[in-house]
């Protein structure tokens, strides 16, 4: 799924890209089991994914 253009519609962050939540906001989605949950589990493992290519590519560096 692509984020980039998800969009959250409710509460504090409506409005706001789901790339741009904070993570303890998508933490809160997954671990209440919100009804969009997926797509906030979609971005934190976009977000680790991210944050894990960087290391490798730094350790080859």
């Amino acid at each position: 799924m692509n984020n980039e253009k998800e969009i959250c519609d409710f509460g504090l962050h409506s409005g706001e890209s789901y790339r741009d939540l904070p993570v303890t906001f998508l933490n809160w989605m997954v671990e209440t089991d919100h009804l969009k949950s997926h797509i906030a589990k979609n971005e934190l493992q976009r977000r680790s994914m991210a944050v894990q290519s960087a290391n490798e590519v730094s350790k080859n560096s």
